[in-house]
């Protein structure tokens, strides 16, 4: 064998300790590891014999290529190895040959032997493998089974208790149900009943306040009469006696001697020996005082009498307050406001004309309308009561943002006029009509019916709900005047107001975007508030 090269590796595996190589059983199978350890033993063995072998194969090779292109010339061949050589090298040459073939055979056997162990170790893996997974399976399978039975169980107890509840609360809700409609039958049946009876006793009683009102109307002119013609008969007697005084005077003399001496002294009274005047003479001055009364002086000592005042402006109001440290604001609220309140007044008084009117109409044109085809769509209503205020509670705004500090024009009405507008629309409109389907039946007596509506809404009720959101849009003028993290307080403009507005004013100056301790911005806190909120300082 020529050097350098290596020699051949005698370490490998036999095929008996292949196949009696035995592996440890676990719970599931073989050890996994445990084969995969032994696999690569078997495959370590096995590259080791091909190795070998191509080391054998690159020997004989190379014997091969020697022999087929020797180096030496014959006769040194001849001298050198002589025939006995050259039989040892046949003898080599097939010794190599029968050790490469045994080698194919031992490696291929090994690598049969070892793949159809692996094969069988695979199979028994996998069929043990097959088994655990069906017995995993099978278990699942069976909890599954179990799982959907107590389940369908406990749905179908469930269930079952569910429709008896159900089931009872059915019945219980139908009793119930039959009893509220029972009782509401009887509500609605009494509540008709008085309803009927209310509407004829309301009825009755608007008829006689009406009555009573007219009675009182002309109670009042006719005690206007009676005072007006007892002044005239007071001032006449108060004339006449003057006069008669003044004819008294000017008959008794400039000096009287003692009256009570000489009355004393003779027994006679000396105002019997003055001359008194005639009758015919003291009618006349009467007369003349009277005309002189109807011309609105008689001289009484140089006063005049029927230019007097009356008796009321000469007294003092006695419930007169003082004035306060508020006197000037409320005074210029009033001045800046006053006039705008008297302007919005009648627009809505024009305005309820008006609609009395339009209704009026209807009804002479078409008798037995009732309800709401006498009134009419509702938002057309708001609209005419809307427009009527809607410019005005802009001027309140704007009086009041002057008030606030604002400059004039600077600061929009915007949404504030508006809902003033539509609040005092709504208001109206809403008991107006409610008052007006209440007894607009058709027929004979609507006519009188919308009158008496109508009647509701003039003189004070009107003035006052003019006054509540005149004073809302002015108020809302104000704070729009006052910047969003100034402060504002609230004002009392007289001393009967309510607890609210006292809490309000107590509570000093509070900042704009918290409000006032009762949860208004600004007034009104009530109908019929005329508080101020002004700015803090202001």
């Amino acid at each position: 064998m020529p050097e350098g090269r290596s020699p051949i590796s005698s370490a490998r595996v036999s095929t008996g300790d292949i196949a009696r190589h035995s592996f440890a059983i676990v719970r599931r199978g073989f050890d996994i590891d445990e084969v995969k350890t032994y696999l690569q033993t078997v495959a370590r063995s096995i590259e080791v014999l091909e190795e070998r072998e191509q080391e054998l194969r690159d020997a004989v090779n190379e014997a091969d290529e020697r022999a087929a292109h020797p180096v030496i010339d014959e006769a040194t061949l001849t001298a050198s190895l002589g025939q006995h050589s050259a039989q040892i090298l046949r003898h080599a040459h097939d010794e190599a040959a029968r050790i490469v073939v045994q080698a194919q055979e031992g490696a291929a056997t090994l690598l049969r032997e070892a793949q159809s162990h692996a094969n069988e170790i695979q199979e028994r893996s996998e069929a043990a493998s097959a088994e655990r997974v069906a017995e995993a399976e099978l278990m699942v399978a069976n909890a599954r089974q179990e799982a959907r039975q107590e389940v369908e169980g406990i749905r179908a107890d469930a269930v079952a208790a569910g429709e008896a509840v159900i089931a009872s609360a059915k019945e219980e809700g139908r009793a119930l149900l039959e009893q509220v409609q029972e009782a509401r039958k009887r509500v609605i049946g009494d509540l008709a009943t008085r309803r009927k009876a209310l509407s004829i006793q309301i009825e009755q009683l608007r008829a006689a306040r009406d009555e009573m009102a007219a009675s009182v109307q002309g109670v009042r002119f006719a005690i206007d009469d009676i005072l007006s013609q007892m002044e005239r008969s007071d001032d006449a007697a108060r004339a006449a006696a003057v006069a008669a005084g003044d004819l008294a005077r000017l008959h008794m003399p400039r000096e009287l001697p003692d009256v009570e001496a000489s009355a004393d002294a003779e027994g006679v009274d000396p105002l019997h020996e003055v001359p008194a005047p005639s009758v015919d003479e003291l009618f006349a001055r009467i007369r003349a005082a009277t005309d002189l009364e109807g011309e609105g002086a008689v001289p009484v000592g140089g006063a005049e009498v029927g230019g007097a005042e009356s008796e009321a402006d000469l007294e003092a109001d006695p419930e007169a307050a003082p004035e306060g440290p508020d006197h000037d604001l409320i005074v210029r609220r009033d001045e800046l406001l006053s006039p705008i309140s008297a302007q919005l007044s009648r627009h809505v008084k024009r305005a309820l004309g008006d609609d009395q009117n339009r209704l009026l109409d209807v009804l002479r044109s078409t008798p037995n309308l009732s309800g709401e085809e006498l009134l009419g769509p509702e938002d057309v209503h708001l609209s005419t009561f809307t427009t009527a205020a809607q410019g005005h509670m802009a001027e309140a705004f704007a009086a009041g943002s002057v008030f606030g500090g604002a400059a004039e024009g600077s600061i929009q009405p915007g949404a504030a006029a508006e809902q003033a507008a539509a609040g005092l629309s709504r208001t109206i409109v809403t008991k107006l009509r409610q008052r007006l389907l209440e007894g607009a039946d058709g027929g004979e007596g609507t006519s009188e019916q919308v009158g008496a509506a109508f009647r509701e809404w003039r003189g004070e009720r009107i003035e006052r709900l003019v006054g509540d959101f005149a004073v809302q849009a002015f108020s809302a003028g104000v704070a729009a005047a006052v910047s969003p993290d100034g402060r504002v307080r609230w004002v009392l403009t007289s001393s009967d107001g309510c607890s609210d507005c006292d809490d309000n004013a107590l509570a000093g100056a509070v900042p704009l975007t918290e409000g006032f301790p009762t949860g208004h911005a600004y007034p009104p806190a009530h109908s019929g508030c005329r508080c101020l909120v002004t700015p803090e300082g202001g």
